[in-house]
């Protein structure tokens, strides 16, 4: 096993991919103010939920062979990107 120089980049991004990761579930507690704010149905709010649930296990699915590929470094850098772009 090869040494991997920057120990601490790797914690601090499976530190941020955890964070987005709970972003799914505390979504319950932003279905109220959603709706009290923007005027939603409850059935738009949990239309984009589905969608993030969706999202979330299709790209479990497809991105197992890249890591296996390429390691879960690179498939982790490129989740804490694409999850920073959610916020």
């Amino acid at each position: 096993m090869k040494n991997t120089k920057n120990r601490w980049l790797i914690a601090a991004s499976a530190v941020g991919i955890h964070i987005s990761i709970g972003s799914v579930y505390a979504w319950s507690n932003f279905t109220n103010p959603l709706i009290e704010e923007f005027g939603w149905t409850s059935k738009e709010v949990q239309f984009t939920f589905s969608l993030a649930i969706l999202f979330l296990g299709l790209s479990a699915a497809f991105l197992g062979h890249f890591v296996e590929k390429h390691g879960p470094e690179k498939p982790g850098y490129l989740q804490r990107a694409f999850s920073e772009q959610e916020f």
